[in-house]
């Protein structure tokens, strides 16, 4: 989902159907719906994984998601403050995963699983119990 043409597509850029989003300012939710039969044979349910992912919107990128840069710079989220000094920051910020907040499993924490100097960043998805 993306605040500039609500489109709901997969991986591959295919159209699954139409999105129904709104947001409410007193609660701080924005809910989205998508068509059941866009989801498979069976409906969400126990076992089912959800991975959320909250990215910077970028028009002119290919993948629509705004990149980073060594220092926060203009349309570019920095990897670390100007001076950082973290293992972090010395990576190539085209190799740093171009999300912002993801929401994780019970035990595993942002900061770990969006670091890449651990080796490739694979988010894991919320199941529902």
């Amino acid at each position: 989902m993306q605040g500039f043409g609500q489109r709901y597509i997969d991986a591959h850029g295919t159209t699954l159907g139409t999105i129904n989003i709104s947001a409410n300012a007193i609660s701080r939710y924005i809910t989205f719906n998508v068509p059941t039969s866009s989801l498979g044979a069976q409906p969400p349910g126990a076992g089912w994984g959800f991975t959320v992912v909250l990215t910077g919107q970028d028009g002119f990128s290919p993948d629509q998601a705004r990149g980073f840069a060594p220092t926060p710079q203009p349309f570019l989220f920095g990897v670390c403050a100007p001076g950082g000094t973290a293992p972090q920051c010395s990576v190539d910020p085209n190799t740093v995963p171009k999300a912002i907040d993801v929401i994780t499993p019970p035990g595993v924490s942002q900061s770990t699983e969006l670091n890449n100097t651990l080796g490739p960043v694979i988010l894991q998805d919320v199941v529902i119990p």
